[in-house]
């Protein structure tokens, strides 16, 4: 892999970036809507947006069981609620209403 600094300059490289969440449908449209927004403030700009960017969602149902485990252990040990005992190692297992 080429170092990503030519000339001084850092050169642009893909990136992906993850976010699991637990959200009603209602809630998963409003959060993308939003996070478009993020991505690109004026949508009426011309020309595509200063930095390409792409968007997808995929429903958890769809995912392997260990996979969405996975995914909702990530949740549990980074955003975890302390008053329901669902933190890192100690309380109940946390699980989806």
């Amino acid at each position: 892999m080429s170092d990503p600094v030519e000339g001084g300059a850092e050169q642009p490289r893909l990136w992906q970036v993850t976010i699991a969440l637990v959200a009603t449908a209602a809630q998963h449209e409003e959060l993308m809507d939003r996070l478009a927004d993020v991505l690109c403030p004026d949508a009426e700009h011309e020309g595509p947006c200063p930095v390409p960017w792409g968007m997808h969602s995929v429903n958890g149902d769809s995912l392997s069981r260990r996979r969405r485990e996975a995914l909702l252990t990530e949740i549990k040990e980074t955003n975890w609620n302390p008053d329901d005992g669902a933190g890192t190692g100690t309380g109940t297992s946390w699980r989806p209403a």
